[in-house]
């Protein structure tokens, strides 16, 4: 019989022998605890007490430490609004913290620490590129709606933005790495729980308590924390403020939720400051005193209030019906009838006009209207914003992409829309995706009866970044020139686009050597060298429109979107302007508005201040279309009404002089004569025309009151 061996066979012993016999077995033996209880081999060493205790205080520490360096990463002031920083990091981390330790098994909470430390790393960093980049923080609505597009558009630059601040990726991911390192052992079991999980969920409570009062209590600045905090949200600026995290967490809470309503005074029965009074000292001389009659349409809105119980939609009736109207002049119909070609071209600025190195610029900018003190403001979505601003007339809300937002409304006032309803062939052009921004949805809506771009029938353009305006030009023109119909057109250019460099922007590397005798930097000459594309592009379209015999038939309109922002921190832009005025709140934003049309013997010159939503208004009036100047932001520039130019904080431009929003300071300009309370009431004027911008956008306003929208693009 075959002999028994390993533990089966202890089982024959006598129990007395069994008794003082260590079982033989194929599991590793037990260790022992000091006290001599057996320890669990499966269980993982633990830390001891003093290390547990930092493990509990790291996550809040590793969340100050991400608000921190992105402060330090993007040049912002590290101690600027630390309180709010301070505590809304630490509430972040503790409940984090206390999330993760729901987990009853070790490894379970390791897993989730990972995750969690993992994943704020890579949001800190996608949304200090963004910062870089655009200029703005994603938030949720933007990152769902274009953050793949964005990717696949701008993923060589991307990938050149990691590499140069790859030391910044590094530092992002200390914590990480810290954690599995350091923190290998789970938290002892001798630290009470009082100290293990109920404390980091009190000490979360508290924070974030100290946190909200400092909040709720707050009244300095023009906007205050407090606003910022709810009706005046925005992604950027509210994270600037508390830190990213309560920014992205403020944005996800609005978005499902609806941003807080704007606690303002009573809304005005009359503007706060009549717009159609002209100031002591308009400068366009051109300006005529006679009486032509008003910019506006038959709206009743009496019987709009009667009509509805709705209290938004009656504060915006008796706020559009109080608003007096601006007054035609004596450009009102100066172009009517003629073709238009309205373009948005990508980062343009005054400092590209040279009469040597863009001749075309130069003779549409010095030979048309001329606009002296045009400003183009950063919104908060880039260059969607920039459109939307363009476009429609009115002040985008700060943090949304507002053109995504519009793509179902009624958008009466468009240049597409109304010239549309003239019987005009209407087509808008962008050489980048068609899908970039929901473009595919929102221009067609503009009143556009096709959006031709990458993917949507612009096709055959080089492959390369930035793409060419020259061959979007060449591709497009034959669409419309030899049309039977008048033609609207609307292009978005892309040549002028960031990086701003040879190595990193096609238009800048294939016009090197026209920029190289300049005894500047490299940014900016090649920001110089990628806009002399858009020149080009031009030079084409003027001589094939000649060619046609269409040029003194036809007006050319071109605006930048944003300022060239990716010359900031390069001392680009004071190499150009000659000046320090990167450091500027106001200059930096100063560009050109080219109107230019090709029968015009002599200039015009304007030096009103004037900004983006007053193109609208102004060409509805040259054009001698029907609008309502009341339900617009912008003003008909070349009216008597006075300028206004309002910025993303609430700062402002007018001819009497200039409000810092930053600072809380008004500044008369040399000579003016400014009235008791101007500087208080004009900020809030431009208060209620962003509320009422705003109120436009979300309530479908023009819907509501009755706006007849042109037939669908397959009636045209």
């Amino acid at each position: 019989m075959r002999k028994i061996h390993s533990y089966q066979g202890a089982y024959s012993k006598s129990k007395k022998e069994s008794a003082h016999t260590i079982l033989p077995t194929r599991h590793k033996s037990y260790a022992y605890h000091p006290t001599g209880e057996k320890a669990n081999p499966r269980r993982p060493r633990e830390a001891s007490e003093a290390k547990s205790l930092w493990q509990i205080a790291f996550f809040p520490l590793a969340f100050l430490y991400y608000e921190l360096l992105l402060r330090i990463a993007l040049g912002e002031k590290v101690f600027s609004y630390f309180f709010y920083v301070l505590f809304f990091s630490l509430s972040a981390g503790f409940l984090f913290y206390s999330l993760c330790h729901l987990f009853k098994k070790p490894k379970a909470v390791r897993v989730a620490t990972i995750c969690v430390l993992a994943f704020f790393a890579v949001l800190f960093l996608v949304e200090f590129f963004c910062k870089q980049f655009f200029t703005f923080f994603m938030g949720m609505s933007v990152m769902f709606q274009s953050a793949g597009e964005m990717m696949r558009s701008y993923f060589g630059v991307a990938v050149s933005l990691v590499l140069k601040s790859f030391h910044i990726v590094l530092l992002y991911f200390v914590p990480l790495a810290v954690y599995c390192f350091v923190f290998r052992e789970p938290i002892s079991r001798r630290v009470p729980p009082l100290l293990s999980r109920i404390a980091p969920a009190v000490a979360c409570v508290l924070c974030y308590g100290i946190a909200m009062l400092g909040v709720l209590i707050s009244h300095s600045g023009i906007v205050t924390c407090r606003e910022y905090y709810t009706s005046e949200f925005n992604i950027t600026e509210s994270s600037l403020r508390f830190g990213l995290v309560t920014g992205f967490r403020l944005d996800a809470q609005y978005l499902v939720f609806g941003t807080p309503k704007a606690k303002t005074p009573d809304d005005p029965v009359a503007p706060v400051v009549d717009p159609t009074t002209p100031s002591s000292n308009v400068s366009s001389s051109d300006i005529a005193p006679i009486d032509y009659g008003e910019n506006k349409m038959d709206i009743d809105f009496d019987a709009l209030i009667a009509n509805t119980s709705d209290e938004t939609l009656i504060s915006m009736h008796k706020y559009f019906a109080a608003q007096p109207a601006t007054k035609k002049n004596k450009y009102t119909g100066m172009f009517k009838g003629k073709n238009l070609i309205v373009i948005t071209a990508e980062a343009f600025s005054h400092y590209v006009i040279d009469k040597d190195r863009t001749p075309t610029l130069y003779r549409l900018a010095t030979k048309g209207i001329h606009f002296t003190n045009y400003y183009q403001p950063a919104w908060g979505v880039s260059t969607s914003d920039g459109e939307y601003s363009h476009l429609m007339g009115i002040v985008p809300k700060a943090g949304v992409n507002s053109m995504k937002a519009s793509a179902n409304n009624n958008v009466y006032f468009t240049l597409g829309n109304q010239m549309t309803r003239l019987g005009y062939l209407s087509l808008a052009y962008h050489n980048n995706s068609n899908t970039y921004y929901g473009r595919n949805l929102t221009h067609p809506n503009l009143g556009y009866s096709k959006f031709i771009a990458i993917g949507s029938g612009l096709e055959g353009l080089d492959k390369v970044w930035p793409r060419s305006d020259l061959q979007m030009m060449e591709h497009s023109v034959s669409d419309y020139i030899n049309s039977d119909k008048q033609f609207n057109i609307y292009y978005m250019t892309v040549s002028g686009h960031m990086n701003y460099s040879f190595a990193g922007n096609a238009m800048s590397a294939k016009h090197r050597d026209e920029v190289a005798d300049l005894d500047m930097s490299e940014a900016a000459r090649a920001y110089l060298a990628c806009n002399m594309e858009l020149d080009q592009a031009l030079e084409y379209t003027i001589k094939t429109l000649e060619e046609a015999g269409e040029l003194e038939n036809t007006v050319i309109v071109l605006s930048g979107d944003h300022y060239p922002y990716g010359l900031d921190g390069t001392g680009a832009i004071d190499e150009l302007a000659g000046e320090g005025t990167e450091a500027d709140p106001f200059e930096k934003y100063r560009s050109t508005l080219i109107l230019w049309s090709g029968d015009m013997e002599e200039p015009v010159v304007v030096d009103k201040p004037c900004y983006s939503v007053d193109i609208i208004p102004t060409l509805s009036n040259l054009f001698g279309l029907e609008y309502d100047s009341r339900l617009l932001a912008g003003r008909d520039i070349l009216s008597d009404a006075p300028g206004l130019v309002i910025f993303n904080d609430y700062s402002y431009l007018t001819e009497l002089g200039r409000y810092n929003a930053d600072t809380d300071t008004f500044t008369p300009n040399e000579g003016a004569q400014v009235p008791e309370n101007y500087a208080q009431d004009t900020y809030w004027e431009a208060r209620y025309i962003r509320s009422y911008s705003e109120k436009i956008l979300f309530n479908d306003y023009y819907r509501k009151i009755g706006l007849e929208p042109p037939a669908g693009p397959e009636e045209n």
